[in-house]
């Protein structure tokens, strides 16, 4: 039997990470750029499979597909994705939720080391003016404080380089055991002793109908004057426009964000500007090791579903029976 894969919205164009995975079947693999519910539901009606970066696929696309039999996301948020009705329909959907950890912990911690040395600032000193002088405040990092706002595989990741730094570390995370916490050496806290405590606060929670917008107004107001905030998880956790408010107000001292919502950011958007602000463009993710492991990790994933094996990261097991 001839299987039809659907990439939705590859951003490489080379497949050859996919392709040596998708060759143990007979597969047709057609990649695309659709990214709406719309153009999911009409360019996708034939498949067997999808491979999603960011396209949106929800009821109305999954109702245009009655073939498909699982959608895996190439990465870990599965955001863009509607679970519950992909499991109405018994159709799996996956994600590749461990492919970057180390990748993920190292940009968390080189965009708070960067931000608290005040290194972006320092570099421009140095290339404007030939050489420079301390730009200041900076204060010793070791003795303070990280919260770890989400502790799981990211968070735990984070924890362990944090460790080495001198850093205390509480953690706010309702999902995880209270052993992982120990584990982790992370004092597990409530939301609300975290902001309160924590010199740093870095992000680590998928994006959900809970954790989307928790931090805004009300939860910036009760950070200290001199906190950074990091996200290297995913935008929306973050009420962007609250967030200005905070950093120009002065509410907090500064952020670190390798996401933003929206995203991309416009070129005239306020964040931009801000001194005390350092941005990446949502590439935590990536390394020479980490790219060809999620192409091939996802597109495996894939061989196992049409063979009828249970995929091991499946977001919806109950589909399997």
């Amino acid at each position: 039997m001839r299987f039809l894969v659907i990439h939705t919205d590859p951003l490489h164009s080379d497949f050859e990470h996919e392709l040596a995975e998708l060759s143990a079947l007979d597969v047709e693999f057609r990649p695309l750029q659709v990214k709406t519910e719309e153009e999911v539901a009409a360019a996708c009606a034939d498949a067997d499979a999808l491979l999603v970066t960011y396209a949106t696929v929800g009821r109305k696309a999954l109702a245009a597909m009655p073939r498909l039999k699982i959608v895996v996301r190439t990465g870990v948020g599965y955001d863009s994705l509607d679970v519950a009705a992909a499991t109405e329909r018994k159709v799996m959907v996956a994600n590749v939720p461990d492919y970057c950890i180390s990748d993920l912990a190292e940009h968390t911690m080189a965009l708070l080391l960067a931000w608290w040395r005040r290194i972006g600032e320092l570099d421009r000193q140095v290339r404007a003016e030939g050489w420079g002088r301390p730009v200041k405040p900076v204060r010793r990092l070791e003795g303070k404080t990280l919260g770890i706002l989400g502790v799981g595989r990211m968070g735990q990741a984070v924890a362990v380089r944090a460790r080495g730094f001198g850093l205390t570390l509480l953690g706010y995370d309702p999902y995880i055991p209270r052993d992982a916490f120990a584990a982790a050496g992370v004092e597990a806290v409530d939301l609300e002793k975290l902001l309160r405590a924590s010199d740093i606060v870095t992000i680590h929670a998928l994006l959900s109908a809970e954790s989307r917008g928790l931090i805004c107004e009300r939860t910036l107001r009760l950070m200290k004057p001199s906190a950074v905030i990091v996200n290297t998880a995913r935008g929306g956790v973050i009420k962007t426009d609250d967030l200005v408010r905070a950093l120009r107000d002065e509410w907090i001292a500064g952020a670190a964000l390798d996401v933003v919502d929206p995203e991309p950011l416009p070129r005239d958007h306020p964040i931009r500007s801000l001194p005390r602000v350092l941005l990446t463009p949502h590439t935590a993710w990536y390394s020479e090791d980490a790219e060809p492991e999620l192409r091939r990790r996802a597109a495996r994933t894939i061989v196992q579903a049409l063979r009828g094996e249970r995929p091991p990261t499946l977001l919806n097991p109950e589909v399997c029976g």
